[in-house]
């Protein structure tokens, strides 16, 4: 799991599963870019509590321009990312005839477009080195069509799990691992007031950002190195695929 030298980007960093592992991917000697539209104040000081390099920069995921200008921030500041990890990203439990168009486009924005645009953003500097591992946050409600999320949700999940596997074909012969992580609920600051359950899961309890920020660091990490185009469940056994 030894990650020393290497620049780690992870959106949606300024809390949840995006500052959890931030934290985790530090802890093996990364240094940490953190993108967010929040402060990354305490992810920064937890990465250089860890003796890691670290690196907060403001970023609307769904803008092309701003996603642009922050890789190239970090390229100049840290040097060409060796890892991305995509935890940007909003849950919503709207039901489908209660939808709205611009709900419906802002979820999409972030949740898909967002990957894409960091995908897209940091490639070229990975297909340049050789080598690279791109890790998103898909979900388990993107593939047994949501389990409370709304319609928008589960469609913007289901299009990440698709999109990881196209680009892990083309990253292949480049060394680009491209996988994703497919969470069931975890207890974080945008699932509060969703009415989640512990008996929803086999094992009795819901999700905690830890236990999907060790399975992003694995697919992270040189012991993934014959895995890509994956979509890894992570979710106490809820789904068993």
């Amino acid at each position: 799991m030894n990650l020393s030298g290497q620049v780690a980007v992870v959106t949606g960093a300024a809390r949840g599963i995006g500052q959890t592992t931030a934290r985790v991917l530090a802890r093996e000697g990364a240094s940490v870019a953190a993108l967010d539209v929040l402060p990354c104040t305490e992810t920064v000081q937890a990465v250089e509590a860890l003796g890691q390099r670290a690196l907060s920069v403001h970023c609307d995921v769904s803008d092309a321009q701003q996603v642009r200008q922050a890789i190239d921030e970090v390229v100049a500041r840290l040097g060409a990312p060796h890892i991305l990890v995509t935890c940007a990203g909003v849950v919503s439990r709207t039901d489908l005839e209660a939808m709205t168009v611009e709900e419906w486009d802002r979820v999409l924005a972030i949740d898909l477009r967002g990957t894409f645009l960091c995908v897209q953003a940091v490639y070229p500097h990975m297909k340049a080195r050789g080598y690279g591992k791109i890790v998103c946050v898909g979900s388990v409600a993107g593939k047994v069509g949501g389990v409370i999320s709304g319609p928008h949700y589960v469609a913007a999940k289901g299009g990440v799990h698709s999109f990881i596997k196209w680009v892990a074909k083309a990253g292949a012969p480049h060394a680009i691992y491209v996988n994703a992580v497919a969470p069931g609920p975890v207890w974080t600051d945008m699932t509060i007031g969703h009415p989640y359950r512990d008996e929803m899961s086999p094992l009795g309890r819901l999700g905690d950002p830890r236990d999907i920020a060790e399975a992003i660091l694995f697919l992270a990490s040189p012991a993934s190195n014959w895995i890509t185009g994956l979509v890894l469940d992570v979710n106490g056994g809820m789904l068993m695929d």
